[in-house]
């Protein structure tokens, strides 16, 4: 190699050696976090925290917290045969979680709902049953806004009826009303007709690449919804833990992604993947009126948790 060769490009060749699709800013041993923050080592690839493990897997772009999975921007290396991650995801992604229960947020009052699609949108419809995502959306949501208000919050809704509102739209419509939550409700679709379970979506940080975005580059913009990092990471993680425990469902994961309806959010937010309509088992599942309140159930409980835990 050249003298004259840039440390960049050293560092890009690197990566390429590693088989790494990101370039990592900096690296930081699972041992070293463990070590400042006095938790306790249980193996090269996990640690303990008041009760908790945090697990990760060379090369994945995911972790899991109390057995749940939770996203990363980067994937997980070994270096000198030390367990990394990328420091940013150690900033966004695991650090929330470690100061669980020390978070500080204004008690939630006012939650805004947002059932997804509505008028000539559709959404998607079950092949099996016919089920359409627009009417199982809102109706989610009104069991969601019964039970929120009975248990003392106030509710606005994106929309109440089978009409379009526009994704920009919906979420200035949580922002008018001062809401302090914001819980966008969809169900799910895929070629894969097996495909089945819980996926929970929170914005992702900025200079990091979404769960389901092909290229490697990074987006270096931070938005308004990314004022709630570490709030938004805790919302993900209490609703899909809730939502899996209560329905027995597969944990699909926390996942991050830019959606519209999370960027301008001037509060906590997240979109919530019901289950997969494309399959047929969980389709019938849906289609019954006990499923839909125990769903609607396990939603609530993860405001609940997540509004304990952030006071």
């Amino acid at each position: 190699m050249r003298s004259g060769t840039p440390l960049v490009c050293v560092l890009l060749l690197l990566g390429v050696v590693q088989g790494q699709s990101n370039c990592h800013a900096e690296l930081i041993p699972l041992n070293k976090i463990a070590s400042q923050n006095g938790l306790k080592m249980l193996s090269p690839n996990s640690f303990a925290a008041n009760g908790a493990v945090f697990s990760f897997k060379e090369k994945s772009r995911t972790f899991t917290f109390n057995k749940i999975l939770m996203p990363l921007g980067f994937p997980v290396v070994k270096r000198y045969f030390k367990t990394c991650i990328d420091s940013s995801d150690y900033e966004y992604h695991v650090r929330p979680l470690l100061s669980l229960g020390k978070q500080h947020h204004k008690k939630l009052k006012i939650i805004a709902l947002d059932a997804g699609h509505g008028g000539e949108d559709d959404g998607t419809i079950s092949p099996s049953n016919g089920l359409i995502e627009k009417v199982l959306t809102l109706d989610i949501c009104i069991r969601v806004a019964k039970l929120l208000e009975k248990d003392g919050y106030a509710v606005v809704f994106t929309r109440q009826s089978d009409e379009k509102i526009p994704l920009k739209q919906r979420s200035q419509i949580a922002n008018l009303s001062g809401a302090d939550l914001f819980i966008c409700i969809h169900f799910n679709s895929a070629p894969n007709l097996s495909a089945k379970g819980i996926e929970t979506f929170i914005l992702t940080p900025a200079d990091q690449s979404s769960t389901y975005q092909k290229s490697s580059k990074t987006r270096s913009n931070s938005l308004t919804g990314n004022n709630f990092n570490d709030l938004n990471v805790i919302l993900g993680y209490c609703l899909q833990s809730t939502i899996v425990g209560g329905l027995a469902a597969i944990d699909r994961g926390v996942k991050h992604e830019r959606f519209t309806v999370l960027k301008t959010l001037k509060c906590p937010g997240a979109l919530i993947e019901c289950g997969f309509l494309s399959n047929a088992s969980e389709s019938e599942k849906i289609g019954s009126a006990a499923h839909r309140n125990k769903l609607a159930e396990s939603i609530v409980r993860g405001i609940e948790k997540f509004d304990n835990l952030v006071r």
